[in-house]
């Protein structure tokens, strides 16, 4: 069994190599209703976390302390959508809420847990109440992702946000997200003038081979086949 095993690794560290070669996309902050409107949509492995139990509770995933998921109320801003209905009406369903104390949200993705880190992972953000500098209702919103190893991949922002209302309402919600084939350990999204302020609709993707993966795979295996065979007519 060991020559055969001293022929696997060169495959395999040939294909592993190569595995994670892209380079993450920041997908630029777009409106968002419900998620029919979110990139990951057409995807069926993405997870969707809407709050609406009252819970962060999809599997794998861990956020920052203090946050939790806001009650319907008048100053609740859910995604649209969440209610049922695409409507306008947003005070009817959960969102994910700082706290009044809290000016970043992190959500970490845990590989043992889901199998894989997630290729594809985003965020909406939904509403800023009281601010610290800039004009009530407004923020200025810093999305962030990290690798496997914990570095940055990729920023988007900051941008500017909101309709000047605290008020529950759809027109304002932005989705922020990244794809990063070689897998997305967290997630960060920042409102650096409040800490007042909701998310909502957390979503990733599983992993899915890249061709380029598949062909990298495909290749060692045949090296090493190829490698055996010539060792087998050798000792034959």
């Amino acid at each position: 069994m060991k020559p055969r095993l001293n022929t696997l690794v060169p495959a395999a560290a040939f294909a592993l190599a190569f595995s994670g070669v892209a380079q993450a996309q920041m997908i630029a902050p777009t409106p968002y209703l419900s998620f029919a409107d979110s990139p990951f949509a057409s995807d069926p492995t993405t997870v969707l976390e809407t709050f609406e139990d009252g819970a962060l509770n999809v599997p794998g995933v861990t956020a920052s302390a203090s946050w939790f998921a806001s009650s319907p109320s008048p100053f609740s801003d859910s995604v649209d959508g969440d209610d049922g209905a695409v409507d306008g009406v947003t005070t009817s369903g959960y969102a994910f809420y700082s706290a009044s104390s809290q000016s970043s949200v992190t959500f970490t993705f845990d590989a043992q847990v889901l199998g894989a880190l997630p290729t594809k992972a985003g965020l909406v953000w939904t509403d800023v109440g009281n601010v610290t500098s800039g004009s009530a209702g407004f923020g200025e919103v810093t999305f962030t992702a990290r690798d496997s190893n914990g570095n940055i991949i990729g920023t988007t922002g900051p941008t500017s946000v909101g309709d000047g209302t605290a008020n529950g309402s759809a027109a304002e919600d932005r989705f922020f997200g990244v794809i990063h084939a070689g897998g997305i350990s967290s997630i960060t999204m920042t409102a650096s003038n409040s800490t007042d302020w909701e998310v909502d609709h957390l979503q990733y993707a599983a992993p899915v081979p890249e061709p380029e993966s598949i062909a990298l795979f495909a290749i060692g295996g045949l090296l090493l086949a190829a490698r055996v065979a010539r060792r087998d007519r050798r000792h034959g």
